[in-house]
């Protein structure tokens, strides 16, 4: 069985979207699955709608995580703005993940078109990290609403602030030149609030202000 969990997302202090991680149920324990490719477009739209059915009123938005692979895939290419269409009254968004995959920049800048086109919020997620890094991301801005910079990727790192402050200005400074929407997560605590407010994000997530939630769908 598999079904999403949501994490909030905020805008000006208002909850108003949910981050979908999928996971799987393994005897009685949820899981990550080891492969995502397993499951085809059907098998997510037609949980992703059970899903939004299932949200409060007040979410505006979810999004799902999508691997290069099936971010380029025609099912999904095909399934996700069929599903938007469906759905006037939630905008779906597909973040595409930073896990390196060897999908040619050019298929990725091909699905994006299409999924802006069905009417779908494109979001590069962990900006700076893996595949997304400035050509990938340069390519792909037509046709993107959205930069997500994540901070847990550096909480590990000894000089934290040092090495965090200068990428959180450029990747600032980036949404700002492409005119989308600069998105950070991974916000852990007050200090991680303080340091990432001098960055004006337009959207913000993290276990500070919500972990991810089993979203009941029976």
């Amino acid at each position: 069985m598999i079904r999403f969990w949501g994490q909030p997302k905020y805008a000006q202090a208002e909850r108003f979207a949910l981050e979908l991680f999928l996971r799987e149920k393994i005897g009685d324990q949820w899981t990550f699955p080891q492969d995502f490719g397993r499951f085809n477009a059907k098998d997510i739209t037609t949980l992703l709608q059970q899903t939004v059915a299932a949200v409060p009123k007040a979410i505006q938005m979810v999004s799902i995580n999508l691997d290069q692979p099936e971010f380029a895939r025609a099912d999904y290419l095909k399934a996700l703005p069929q599903l938007q269409a469906q759905l006037p009254e939630m905008q779906l968004c597909v973040e595409l993940t930073e896990r390196p995959n060897g999908v040619a920049i050019s298929a990725l800048v091909a699905a994006a078109k299409v999924y802006q086109a069905g009417g779908l919020w494109v979001c590069i997620d962990d900006v700076g990290t893996g595949d997304n890094q400035p050509e990938l991301v340069q390519a792909l801005a037509p046709y993107v609403q959205e930069y997500k910079f994540a901070l847990q990727n550096f909480h590990d790192q000894k000089d934290f602030i040092t090495l965090v402050s200068p990428l959180l200005q450029f990747w600032r400074e980036q949404a700002q030149l492409a005119g989308v929407f600069f998105a950070i997560e991974g916000f852990e605590n007050k200090a991680d609030l303080k340091i990432a407010t001098n960055y004006q994000p337009d959207i913000m997530q993290g276990y500070y202000f919500g972990r991810p939630q089993l979203i009941d769908v029976s």
